[in-house]
């Protein structure tokens, strides 16, 4: 086993380093194997929360997507439309098909939401 800071061989029963005196548990733990699962497993967990949360992000586009779009019928419809259409293109990424619904319905009730503020005199 060699030292984890100066690279010096060491005995794998070594607690220290001789040379530089930094501790190798960790290392020592490791290279006995009987952790490896452990921690493997603890990696394949961390990977799965993170893919988790990737998706849930995905979904948080589509919902602001679609509230933008209804936002963007009655108040600010070039703002709120163009943050639909952003959603929806973000959320492309995850589901193309739905992504590009939410971006067309943006743009339709982006325009929508000007023609209804014409009518009204807003």
């Amino acid at each position: 086993m060699y030292c984890s800071k100066c690279g010096t061989k060491i005995d794998n029963s070594s607690k220290f380093c001789s040379s530089c005196g930094i501790s190798q548990k960790k290392e020592n733990n490791l290279s006995n194997g009987q952790n490896d699962d452990i921690s493997m497993g603890k990696i394949k967990n961390e990977v799965k929360m993170k893919f988790e949360e990737s998706n849930q992000s995905g979904k948080l586009y589509m919902i602001i997507g679609w509230i933008s779009m209804v936002v963007s019928l009655l108040f600010i419809p070039v703002l709120f439309g163009a943050i639909s259409v952003i959603m929806g293109y973000l959320y492309r990424d995850y589901d193309h098909k739905h992504g590009t619904i939410i971006m067309i319905s943006g743009i339709v009730g982006a325009i929508f939401g000007f023609l209804f503020g014409m009518s009204v005199g807003y």
